[in-house]
């Protein structure tokens, strides 16, 4: 899963790995298998859903990109 996570954007390398090295310990089998559907789609599918500009494909996937997306801004303020 780690190296499903590289992808062809640094940002996504960044926002992917970083969540997946931080929370793969308290991830559910439904969380691990939405992350599996969301990797399974190009690049810019994934970064519109990150960034808000789609949603994704079902709720279990909608669930884990808004975990995603706090993650990134609990790290964002982290490093202010």
């Amino acid at each position: 899963m780690a190296w499903r996570c590289r992808r062809g954007l640094l940002e996504l390398d960044l926002w992917l790995g970083g969540f997946l090295t931080a929370h793969r310990a308290t991830l559910q089998p439904c969380e691990m298998a939405a992350l599996d559907r969301l990797l399974e789609l190009p690049d810019m599918d994934i970064i519109d859903h990150l960034q808000g500009r789609s949603l994704a494909s079902d709720a279990a996937q909608q669930a884990l990109v808004q975990r995603l997306q706090y993650f990134q801004a609990a790290t964002f303020l982290e490093s202010q």
